[in-house]
């Protein structure tokens, strides 16, 4: 590899393979590193020089392909270069290019400040979480700072719950993608501008260093699999958590629990797990339980469980500050609180008044705090329970923003000390790592025969939070308007990453009208993460409190998201192994279509099935615009070609369309739950495309365990030509497919299939 300096330098160096990372000082006071990963993926970091700084960690899995040995401002791999002049630093990827440089050199500020210019980019997309329009908008300057923010507002750049300093920057002319990672956890804003054909983003965080990814792409979808191979890939997770989840703020008692439970079934409705609030503990203390209302849980979870199904209980990272709390007694003992900068622990006022919050940045804190999910320590859980973690941000009441005192420290294991302004947005990550650890570790304890993957909901996220848990929209409203904003915000999370996301069906916020319900129930039902929530104060609306008309319609939306499950599935396993995305924004399968770019209400559920919401009363059609042709709805088989497209949508219908040159794998009989469609037949949906082809795939495992890292599962590949269709082994050859073991020889499978030729 032939390794050329910048032209100040005569020196040209000629290094082997292994030793292309570079360190050095580039002048300006500060010294700068770049290491290359495998797909082209460069990373370069600037650091002040002789000043010690916070830097992220426990979010990058993979290692770099070489360390950084040698003082080379310029380093090349097959596929990427980046070059360096000064503060400047040049990527450049085949035609792609990104230009970084460095724009606040004030060594005695804290702050940092960057800007990006994309040229020939006309479109960029990412850094969640904004309730938005999916496209980032010239002259916004978006923040990025996770926050307990009462009844968000819409078209708002303000931070919310959750952040990823990931961002797409798209050409509808050439269709190339490029993408890049601001590592950093701080406070940060992000404005944008266009000037002449390039697209310019000016990057400004409140602490820590200059840590760049740069992602060559060349494809949107590739791009994000370049961001899952640095940040790690979405956990696979237990099939139930893909079925429909009932949820409000507070199911009152153990009979009241179980009555919502035994009311789906008398309703035909499916559902798979039943989630209780903070009022279930015994006085908000988490791990505990109300003594009076919930006197006997494991014997409730265990009816639940007979069933089929699970339950969800909360657990805040508050923690109250009471005598004989064994939580809060132990991690005073211990000094696991989060201190102010006096030394004293950090108190604030939450849900349980005065409260304290764990120190999760240490591994120790996080370690003891995994020991909680222990059954001997939960008491009352069982192996049928999994957790939720809201107000997460952190949420403090009584303090500035709602959140954390910027000026309190956080200790990590070593000794190193870092300010709550430093990692804000890092806290909630740190708090789902510790409880996906005290899920997984619990199963290796009986009364477990297998190792089970755990299942956690987070309101708070940053980049890496897919290896953990799944995330939802958090406390949105019952208006119209957020079920219209669900679509780009879900999209926006998956861009950058998040594939696991759902927003509250039927808004947590206020009573929906009925027809709003449906409608909600309608596009919920393909949503990564499928759950119904509400308010404490608001009436209830478990779906047959409405008439029968109105359950009808939602027991219909339910049920065919059930049918789907094949196919979501299938769609979760590709995403898990590959770093891709459940759904996706029309651009990501069309890249070069300039209309498409822009269309953020309808929803690819991977690359075969889309769909787009009724979000205004009395409307009884929705309007489609087809980047080509054929499409076919998912339910009727009627055929349609590319253009603009108007579907009759009555109140008791939501089309769903599929694309052509696809197969759909489908379980189409109606169960209670995923456990009990378990060992129903497959029917397959196959679409054909103009030469009248279609493919497909199917993967299938025990829907639990991780047994399927051993090889102990399905992955069937379908193909459909010359009018006959044939079943074979799935072999990925994708250079980003995560590698399982062979499928064993004695699993078969039996598939109903079923041809539509309109």
């Amino acid at each position: 590899m032939l390794l050329r300096l910048s032209a100040a330098v005569v020196l040209v160096a000629l290094l082997p393979k292994g030793c292309e990372g570079w360190k050095g000082s580039v002048g300006g006071g500060f010294n700068a590193e770049v290491d290359d990963y495998k797909h082209g993926i460069m990373r370069t970091r600037y650091r002040r020089d002789g000043k010690q700084t916070y830097e992220v960690s426990d979010v990058v899995v993979t290692e770099p392909e070489s360390k950084a040995t040698a003082a080379i401002p310029k380093i090349s791999t097959d596929a990427s270069s980046i070059s360096l002049e000064g503060l400047k630093a040049t990527f450049q990827s085949g035609t792609q290019q990104v230009i970084f440089e460095i724009t606040a050199t004030d060594h005695e500020s804290d702050n940092i400040e960057g800007t990006f210019t994309f040229p020939s980019k006309n479109k960029l997309y990412g850094i969640p979480e904004h309730a938005m329009d999916l496209p980032l908008q010239d002259d916004r300057s978006y923040r990025l700072m996770n926050l307990d923010v009462f009844e968000y507002k819409l078209d708002d750049t303000g931070g919310i719950y959750g952040t990823m300093p990931f961002l797409q920057a798209h050409s509808t002319t050439t269709g190339l993608t490029v993408g890049i990672l601001w590592l950093n956890s701080a406070d940060t804003s992000v404005s944008i501008k266009t000037s002449g054909d390039s697209r310019i983003t000016k990057w400004e965080s409140k602490g820590g260093i200059y840590d760049v990814f740069f992602f060559p792409g060349p494809t949107p979808a590739d791009v994000l699999r370049q961001y899952s191979y640095i940040t790690g890939k979405m956990a696979l997770h237990p099939l139930f958590s893909l079925g429909y989840h009932q949820c409000r703020w507070n199911y009152r008692s153990e009979d009241d629990t179980l009555e919502v439970d035994e009311g789906f079934d008398k309703h035909y409705i499916p559902y798979d797990v039943i989630w209780l609030d903070i009022e279930h503990t015994d006085g908000k203390r988490y791990f505990t339980w109300d003594a009076h209302n919930f006197p006997n849980p494991e014997r409730m979870i265990n009816k639940i469980a007979s069933r089929g199904r699970k339950v969800v209980t909360i657990s805040d990272p508050h923690i109250k500050r009471a005598s004989g709390y064994h939580v809060h007694e132990t991690a005073t003992e211990k000094g696991y609180y989060v201190k102010t900068a006096s030394g004293s622990d950090f108190e604030g006022h939450c849900w349980p008044g005065q409260s304290s919050w764990l120190d999760y940045y240490n591994s120790d804190v996080r370690d003891w705090y995994a020991t909680l999910f222990r059954y001997d320590m939960y008491k009352g859980s069982t192996p049928d329970l999994y957790i939720w973690i809201d107000m997460n941000e952190p949420s403090v009441f009584n303090a500035p923003e709602v959140t954390m005192d910027m000026t309190a420290v956080h200790t990590h294991k070593n000794g190193n000390k870092a300010t709550h302004r430093e990692l804000h947005n890092m806290y909630g990550y740190y708090q789902t790592m510790a409880a996906y650890q005290g899920l997984y570790e619990r199963s290796l304890t009986p009364p477990h025969t297998k190792t089970t993957r755990p299942f956690i909901l987070s309101r708070s996220f940053f980049s890496g939070s897919q290896k953990y848990a799944a995330v939802w929209t958090g406390d949105n409203k019952a208006e119209w308007s957020h079920l219209d904003i669900s679509a780009p915000m879900l999209l926006s999370m998956s861009v950058a990453g998040l594939p696991f996301v759902g927003a509250d069906v039927g808004g947590f916020f206020g009573n929906p009208e009925e027809e709003l319900l449906i409608r909600w129930y309608q596009f919920g039902a393909y949503y990564p993460f499928f759950r119904g929530h509400a308010h404490l104060e608001t009436k209830r609306r478990e779906p047959w409190l409405f008439g029968e008309e109105t359950t009808a319609s939602i027991r219909k939306a339910i049920v065919r998201r059930y049918q789907l499950l094949p196919y979501i599935y299938t769609q979760f396993f590709r995403a898990h192994r590959r770093g891709e995305s459940v759904i996706m924004p029309l651009y990501f399968e069309f890249p070069k279509d300039a209309r498409a770019a822009d269309v953020d209400r309808q929803i690819l559920l991977g690359p075969a099935v889309m769909v787009k919401p009724v979000v205004a009363s009395g409307v009884r059609s929705v309007q489609y615009y087809l980047p080509s042709s054929p499409w076919y709805d998912l339910y009727t088989g009627e055929s349609y070609n590319s253009g603009d497209l108007s579907l009759t949508a009555e109140l008791n219908n939501l089309p769903a369309l599929v694309r052509g040159g696809h197969i759909i794998p489908k379980r189409e009989r109606v169960r209670r739950s995923t456990a009990a469609q378990f060992w129903d037949p497959i029917t397959l949906v196959i679409a054909l495309d103009k030469t009248n082809a279609a493919e497909g795939e199917l993967y299938l495992d025990d829907s639990h365990s991780f047994e399927y890292q051993q090889g102990s599962f399905v992955h069937r590949r379908f193909q459909f030509s010359n009018g006959v269709l044939t079943n074979t082994k799935y072999v990925d050859d994708s250079p980003y497919a995560t590698k399982v073991c062979r499928h064993p020889p004695f699993m078969t499978l039996q598939i109903n299939s079923h041809h539509d030729n309109n």
